[in-house]
C-alpha cells in the first residue's frame, strides 16, 4: 500500500489541514511570505495530522477543531525540522534545498520560530485548554530530546537504551500526542485515549528506527536527502550502535575513529558498509522497528473494530515497510 491509498478516505480532511496551515502562516510581510510559499512546495507525509484525524474519526466525531489540531501538529513538526536543518547544516530536505541553504542560518532560525509561534497561536485560539496543555508538555519533551541528541553527537559510547530514549523524546511523543489529542477532541473515553496514545508512541518509535535505517540503505531520490547524512553529522543511530556492540576490538576501534572524524572518506563508508553486512545491523534494526509496530498493534486490542481500527493497522504496516 502506498501513502496516497492509505490517506484516500481522509484526503478532503487533509486538504482542509493544508488550507488551515496556509492561512495560519499567511502574512503581509513579503519576505516571510516568500519563505512560507517555498515551504509549501516541500510538503511531507502529513502523518501526524492523519493520525489525529483517524483518531478523532474512530471516536466518532471530526470537527473544525480537529482540522486546527492537525495544522498545529504539522506546523510544530515543520518548525523542528527547520531548526534541525540549521543544527545539522543540511542542504537538502524533502528533495529541495533547505531554508538555511537558501537564506542562511540567522533568517532560518527566526523562520522556525515564526512557524513554531504560529502553531501555538492556532492552538490557543482554536483548541481547548486540556489539549493545549498536552501539546505544551509534548513540545517540552521534544526540545529535551533534540538537546540530548545534539549533546550526544560523536558520542561513540552511546548505548542502545540512550538512543531509544532520544528517539522517544524527539519523535515518538509527537506521534503519541497526535493520536491522544485527536481522540480527546472527539470525546473519546479514557481507555480509548490511552490506547491510542500508546499506539502512537510505539508507531513513532518504529517510524524513527526505520528512518534511521533508511539513512544507510535508502535511495536519495526517495528519502529526499543525502544518504549516510546522520553518520556524517556524528549522529549514532541503531545500525551503527549494533556494529559497535558486535564488532571485534580492532573493528570497534577503527569504527570509533571514523565516527569521530568530521569528514568521512569513501574508504570510511566502505568499511562501515562491510560491518553493517557482517553483523546484519540493518535487518536487526528493522526487526526492532517491527517489534515496536507489533506493540502498537497490541495497543489497539481494546478498540472497537467497527470504527476504523483496521486503518491504524494499515498505517503501522506502511510506516515500517516504506522506502522513503
Amino acid at each position: 500500500m502506498i501513502l496516497t491509498d492509505l490517506t484516500k478516505p481522509i484526503k478532503k480532511d487533509l486538504g482542509r489541514v493544508e488550507e488551515k496551515i496556509s492561512n495560519a502562516l499567511k502574512t503581509e510581510n513579503v519576505f516571510i511570505q516568500q519563505m512560507v510559499d517555498y515551504l509549501s512546495h516541500s510538503t511531507g507525509k502529513r502523518v501526524r495530522p492523519a493520525l489525529a484525524i483517524l483518531s478523532a474519526k474512530h471516536c466518532g466525531k471530526l470537527s473544525e477543531e480537529t482540522i486546527s489540531l492537525g495544522a498545529a501538529l504539522e506546523m510544530l513538526h515543520v518548525a523542528t525540522l527547520i531548526h534541525d536543518d540549521i543544527i545539522d547544516n543540511s542542504s537538502v530536505r524533502r528533495k529541495q534545498k533547505t531554508l538555511n541553504f537558501k537564506w542562511g542560518n540567522e533568517i532560518s532560525v527566526l523562520m522556525g520560530d515564526y512557524v513554531f509561534a504560529s502553531s501555538f497561536y492556532l492552538m490557543a485560539k482554536d483548541l481547548p485548554k486540556n489539549v493545549v496543555s498536552s501539546l505544551a508538555d509534548t513540545t517540552n519533551i521534544i526540545c529535551h530530546g533534540e538537546i540530548s541528541e545534539t549533546f550526544n553527537r560523536f558520542n561513540v559510547d552511546l548505548s542502545e537504551d540512550q538512543y531509544l530514549e532520544v528517539i522517544k523524546e524527539k519523535t515518538a511523543v509527537l506521534f503519541a500526542a497526535s493520536c491522544q489529542t485527536g481522540a480527546m477532541l472527539a470525546g473519546g473515553d479514557k481507555q480509548t485515549v490511552k490506547s491510542l496514545y500508546h499506539f502512537g508512541l510505539n508507531i513513532g518509535m518504529a517510524f524513527q528506527v526505520v528512518d534511521d535505517t533508511l539513512d544507510f540503505v535508502g535511495k536519495q531520490t526517495k528519502v529526499g536527502k543525502p544518504v549516510m547524512s546522520d553518520l556524517r553529522e556524528g549522529k549514532l543511530t541503531l545500525p551503527v550502535i549494533y556494529c559497535l556492540t558486535s564488532a571485534t576490538r580492532a573493528e570497534s576501534k577503527k569504527l570509533k575513529t571514523i565516527i569521530l572524524r568530521k569528514i568521512k572518506t569513501t574508504s570510511d563508508l566502505k568499511f562501515l558498509d562491510l560491518l553493517l553486512r557482517k553483523y546484519d545491523a540493518i535487518n536487526r534494526s528493522l526487526q526492532k522497528a517491527r517489534y515496536y509496530a507489533d506493540d502498537a498493534k497490541m495497543a489497539l486490542s481494546s478498540l472497537n473494530s467497527a470504527n476504523g481500527k483496521n486503518e491504524f493497522v494499515q498505517f503501522a504496516d506502511f510506516l515500517i515497510n516504506r522506502d522513503f
